[in-house]
């Protein structure tokens, strides 16, 4: 069944207030003076729950189903084509909590737009901490707050700084923040981590530790089942391809529920091993040996699972202009009859694009009548229709599988506009139209 929703990227205030309201507790973390102004120039709202399967079900009754879900052991990520909403049930890094959730939502206030944040304290540690140990560097905007924090709450930031790193390290950060020079510690960010580490150990061995694994089974799980789609625009070098994916790359740098990184695959072992390009090539060139077909399989499966998995568990979405099929495709052209045996069983064990996009004028490529999901593009619509026809396709590929994970709580799906329909019915599948041959 074909799921898809609106694309409105205007931000939803008044749904997003009544979300708010409806929430028993609550802070947001950050930015909450522009909370909708940081949405709009590409930002996110960070709200810490106490409830995080009540806050998810209020989050899908008042705003509809997202685009796309990433769940994590700290933190499940919801994005629409508005903007993006992490929810955390705790403040952590890597399984190490360095600041009770009850002790920030029970000293929580509220704004004077009647949002609950988290005292001035808590929002400085948590936003220094953050940067420093999730990426190594320190963020500038944050100075204002840690300073507004020595000045207002300090005695309250330099518990909470020792309670966290340790009254060794905890003083030090003190220091530095109180000369103003909070930015030194960048160079402190080994240490910070393991301090953390440690304090939070100390203080609950066993809850740290089983944090420590569900951290470590969330990040493999992400690797096996990303969120986002991996696709492929198979073609000869002169089709225009190239264009293609740079457009699709552009049109995705701003969107919400995911970015697209071009991946220009080519192995050592390729050197005579071109893709054919139209039925002559393909029908003169000669056999690849097996010994060539095991090394571009594991040249191809390194690759997937050391760089290009990590990226999908990080939310890009993967565009291949040339992948292992479309070289070895003549080994295995006929997956049913004849052909090596070693050809066919490697493209049946070997990861593969979710979506291949072929141009109509390049329908004869060998290589997509045996991959899943492919669909049809008019070749001859203007580059932006034909990207938009993509997005569509990507778009309701990520909405299904949102649903999906999200179950019968994400019954309400909001009705597709004339746009989107035309959209996806000009992206046609394929490999139905080949069975119907």
């Amino acid at each position: 069944m074909r799921i898809e929703s609106m694309p409105d990227d205007s931000v939803p205030h008044a749904a997003f207030t009544r979300y708010l309201r409806e929430l028993p507790k609550y802070v947001v973390l950050r930015n909450e003076e522009d909370l909708f102004g940081n949405l709009q120039r590409g930002g996110d709202i960070d709200l810490l729950v106490e409830d995080l399967g009540l806050a998810e079900r209020t989050l899908i009754r008042n705003l509809g189903a997202p685009i796309r879900v990433i769940r994590s052991s700290y933190v499940n990520g919801y994005s629409y084509d508005w903007g993006h909403v992490d929810l955390l049930p705790t403040v952590e890094w890597r399984g190490a909590c360095y600041l009770r959730t009850e002790a920030v939502l029970d000293g929580r206030q509220l704004s004077p737009r009647g949002r609950a944040v988290p005292r001035i304290a808590h929002e400085a540690l948590i936003s220094w901490f953050s940067s420093l140990l999730w990426g190594g560097f320190y963020k500038d905007r944050y100075a204002a707050a840690i300073r507004q924090a020595v000045d207002t709450d300090g005695r309250a930031f330099r518990q909470a700084l020792i309670e966290a790193a340790g009254k060794r390290l905890g003083i030090r950060l003190w220091q530095a923040a109180v000369d103003g020079h909070a930015e030194t510690s960048k160079e402190w960010t080994r240490s910070l981590r393991l301090a953390v580490w440690s304090r939070a150990w100390l203080k609950s061995p066993v809850r740290t530790i089983q944090r420590c694994v569900a951290f470590v089974i969330g990040a493999l799980r992400l690797r096996f089942e990303p969120p986002v789609p991996w696709i492929a625009i198979p073609g000869p070098e002169s089709s225009g391809k190239s264009s293609l994916v740079n457009e699709i790359v552009h049109r995705f740098a701003a969107c919400p529920y995911g970015n697209v990184q071009a991946i220009h695959w080519r192995s050592r072992f390729m050197a005579q091993d071109e893709p054919a390009t139209d039925s002559r090539q393909r029908r003169n060139r000669g056999p690849i040996g097996g010994w060539r077909l095991l090394a571009l399989a594991a040249d191809w499966l390194i690759c997937y699972w050391t760089r290009w998995a990590h990226l999908r568990a990080k939310g890009y979405i993967l565009a291949f202009e040339r992948t292992y099929f479309d070289v070895v495709v003549g080994h295995v052209r006929h997956p049913d009859g004849g052909g090596p045996r070693l050809g066919r069983a490697l493209w049946s064990l070997l990861p593969k694009p979710d979506l291949v996009f072929v141009l109509d004028s390049q329908a004869d490529v060998p290589s997509h009548r045996q991959l899943p999901a492919v669909h049809l593009l008019d070749g001859s619509s203007p580059l932006n229709a034909v990207v938009d026809q993509i997005q569509c396709v990507i778009r309701e590929w990520m909405l299904s599988r949102s649903v999906a994970s999200l179950g019968v709580q994400a019954s309400t799906v909001t009705s597709p506009t004339a746009r989107a329909v035309a959209s996806s019915n000009a992206a046609s599948s394929v490999s139905g139209t080949d069975n119907a041959r």
